[in-house]
């Protein structure tokens, strides 16, 4: 870490965020069976003020994070994707996918470790990711039933059930636990944990008259917010 006062090198090295708001303190990493794969969009990765999918990289040890927009051309992707060790699915909605909440879940899956390839961006620019990425379309895809409201009270999500990269990772590690197939033991609340203390955190600084910020307005509660008109005619998804 760098000195607070300057003005510079005012960031935390590992989790990227600046010195005020590091959260490095709160991390717990912890094992699991499966491999999270976060394909993170150029422009999250550039962000600093959140940063979902890099502590979420931070807290589970077992995953990686890959930077592009496509990764037909990535060989560390080409690489994992074709790992013997692992049966892969993309965590993506479609019109065809299986139910992480299944009872039937291990059936489903089969026998062996699963690696779940997470797209962390905006909604637009995960639809691109998939897009470009021709060699995700074939790769199986899980999903989630839309009943979990997202807690990110700092950013507007587009429909009821679209959640944040953590929270997807923490929603399909507790599926996981009920079918068996990992036993974190309630270590994956972490993830929710340190989500929770970065939003705050944010919060606190919009609230903060002497901080400087990029926003003009403070934030609105999102029980207040307006679903944007754009939304209900966008195809919000891509599918192959």
């Amino acid at each position: 870490m760098q000195d607070q006062k300057d003005p510079i090198m005012n960031l935390c090295l590992t989790c990227r965020r600046r010195l005020r708001t590091c959260v490095c303190g709160e991390l717990k990493p912890f094992d699991t069976n499966s491999r999270f794969l976060i394909l993170m969009h150029p422009m999250e990765y550039k962000k600093e003020k959140v940063g979902t999918g890099r502590f979420s990289h931070l807290i589970l040890r077992n995953s990686e994070i890959l930077v592009d927009v496509g990764f037909d051309d990535n060989e560390r992707f080409r690489e994992l994707l074709r790992d013997p060790e692992y049966a892969t699915y993309v965590l993506y909605p479609g019109f065809e996918t299986i139910d992480i909440g299944d009872p039937e879940l291990p059936q489903k899956l089969g026998p062996g470790k699963s690696q779940f390839i997470v797209i962390d961006g905006t909604w637009p620019c995960a639809k691109k990711m998939m897009k470009l990425t021709t060699s995700l379309h074939g790769v199986p895809r899980v999903s989630f039933k839309p009943g979990r409201l997202s807690e990110f009270r700092v950013k507007h999500q587009p429909l009821p059930g679209c959640l944040s990269t953590v929270e997807s990772i923490h929603q399909v590690l507790l599926d996981l636990n009920r079918a068996g197939l990992e036993a974190t033991a309630g270590a994956e609340e972490n993830l929710m944990a340190v989500f929770r203390k970065t939003v705050q955190l944010q919060l606190d600084l919009a609230a903060d008259p002497n901080h400087r910020s990029y926003r003009q307005r403070p934030f609105t509660p999102p029980g207040e917010r307006k679903i944007s008109k754009k939304w209900q005619n966008r195809l919000l998804f891509f599918n192959n």
